[in-house]
């Protein structure tokens, strides 16, 4: 009977589906249409959604447009992105494991304390974290009271550093090393292996999908990110691809065709990976559990 009623809605459901999926393309969509339109034609009211006539050439002189070319910031992107997220997978694994594992004094108030670091807005902390960087005690010409040079600025590292550790992503790997066994631990010791093999052994395979879904947010956060590596860097061979996008702005008359194209050359490393990576991603947080 409920299979019955089921098969009725079928169609319905199966047009939703269809409808949201259209309304969620549709932005994408117009952004890939738009690339291809003159300033021209980019700009009228009401808009074409089918370019008039063809340009192409927008996607060549998105990527020249900015100093160095667009090249130059996809490759400042890509260097923060994945050395940022291997460091803070790195972090997040031992700090993680410390708080799902070990034994200590305090453990369960120190790990309240960092979650309720996640009510801190990012703004607040703009400030600490710039001072802290261009006082970075040896660095840049800094003394060892971090006067006398400019630190970090203007590096790799100001803009991989202060985001290095984070409460949510020590709480979802916390999460998931939970769901280890204890079994497993007994087993290990056994085999005369010491916690850090058993972590290393054992704890990570088996939680592959929330370590790939931590480097997956780590990595979109990195690459989309704007305000902090714009207050930390000057030079243009630093700026990741973010900051590239103001380049295409223009006082009096905004060329769009010229904006959706480099948007969407952005935007399409992000829609790769998660084309090719869905399915560990839906693994990863469906397999965390609310043990703890």
């Amino acid at each position: 009977m409920i299979r019955r009623d089921l098969g009725r809605w079928a169609p319905i459901v199966y047009a939703l589906l269809v409808l949201g999926a259209a309304i969620a393309l549709f932005p994408f969509a117009w952004m890939v249409l738009g690339s291809f339109k003159d300033v021209r034609e980019s700009n009228l009211f009401p808009p074409t959604i089918l370019p008039r006539v063809w340009h192409p050439a927008n996607y060549v002189e998105a990527w020249t447009k900015p100093p160095s070319t667009l090249g130059r910031y996809f490759l400042n992107s890509l260097i923060v992105s994945l050395v940022g997220t291997f460091g803070q997978l790195i972090v997040g694994i031992l700090a993680a494991y410390a708080f799902a594992r070990l034994r200590f004094k305090g453990r369960d108030i120190l790990f309240v304390l960092v979650l309720t670091s996640t009510m801190v807005p990012g703004e607040v902390t703009l400030i600490p974290n710039f001072i802290t960087i261009r006082r970075f005690p040896l660095m840049g010409g800094n003394d060892l009271f971090g006067n006398g040079g400019s630190g970090l600025y203007d590096t790799y590292t100001a803009m991989i550093l202060p985001f290095l550790a984070g409460a949510f992503n020590i709480f979802l790997l916390r999460q998931a090393f939970l769901r280890v066994p204890n079994e497993y631990w007994e087993a290990a010791q056994l085999d005369g292996s010491g916690g850090l093999g058993f972590l290393w052994r054992i704890v990570l395979p088996l939680t592959v999908p929330a370590l790939f879904t931590v480097a997956l947010f780590g990595f979109l956060s990195r690459w989309n990110a704007l305000l902090w590596p714009l207050i930390v860097t000057r030079s243009e061979s630093m700026r990741p691809v973010q900051v590239a996008m103001i380049y295409y702005q223009n006082e009096y008359l905004t060329d769009f065709g010229l904006v959706m194209a480099a948007s969407f050359m952005v935007t399409l490393p992000i829609i790769l990976i998660f084309v090719f990576a869905q399915k560990q991603f839906i693994a990863g947080i469906s397999s965390v559990g609310l043990k703890g």
